[in-house]
C-alpha cells in the first residue's frame, strides 16, 4: 500500500489554517478558492474559464485544476503564498482570505 503524505498539518510542510467561513455577508462551506472559482465560472460561462485565470497567474491550467482538487479535498488547504496573493488580486478579495497566516501588510 502506497503511503501518502498529508497536504497540511503534522507530517506536511504546509501550515494548519482555519480559512474564513464567510465571503462578504454570505456563509460558505467550501474552500474560498472553490467558492470564488465557481462563482466566476457561473457569472459568464462563455468568457470565464480556468484558462483565463491560469493565464492571469502565469501558470498552466493544470495548476488551477491541482489547487482546486486539493481545496475540494481539504477545506482549509493553504494555497502557495505567491499564488494566494495573485488569486486574491484576480478575484478582488484580500489575500488573507486564502492565507491568514501570512503578514500581508498593505497588500
Amino acid at each position: 500500500m502506497k503511503k501518502t503524505k498529508p497536504t497540511s498539518g503534522p507530517g506536511a510542510r504546509q501550515p494548519i489554517l482555519k480559512l474564513p467561513a464567510t465571503m462578504g455577508d454570505k456563509r460558505i462551506t467550501r474552500h474560498p478558492f472553490v467558492y470564488l472559482l465557481e462563482s466566476y465560472l457561473e457569472a459568464d460561462p462563455e468568457d470565464h474559464n480556468k484558462s483565463v485565470l491560469a493565464k492571469h497567474l502565469g501558470v498552466r491550467p493544470q495548476s488551477i485544476y491541482k489547487w482546486e482538487r486539493a481545496c475540494r479535498k481539504d477545506r482549509n488547504f493553504p494555497l502557495p503564498v505567491l499564488r494566494a496573493q495573485q488569486i486574491a488580486t484576480f478575484f478582488k478579495v484580500p489575500p488573507s482570505t486564502f492565507r491568514p497566516d501570512f503578514p500581508w501588510g498593505n497588500a
